[in-house]
């Protein structure tokens, strides 16, 4: 909850800023992934407001683009 009202309800995927005031269709979400490192799954400076859409869709296509390390 901290990192949505730290980014005001509003998703941070770039050319969307959609604002969300529905906390459900919102989802803190790891910049980095985070394999397990639970420093960095804690991090907050590693989350960041993403709506749904975008990280359903979008962050996890990224993902998947990535090659795990």
């Amino acid at each position: 909850m901290r990192v949505l009202i730290r980014d005001h309800f509003t998703c941070q995927m770039v050319g969307c800023g959609r604002i969300e005031p529905e906390t459900s269709q919102l989802v803190a979400d790891h910049k980095i992934q985070h394999h397990g490192e639970e420093a960095m799954f804690w991090d907050e400076g590693n989350l960041q407001c993403l709506c749904k859409p975008c990280h359903d869709k979008l962050k996890q296509k990224q993902e998947r683009a990535q090659p795990h390390r």
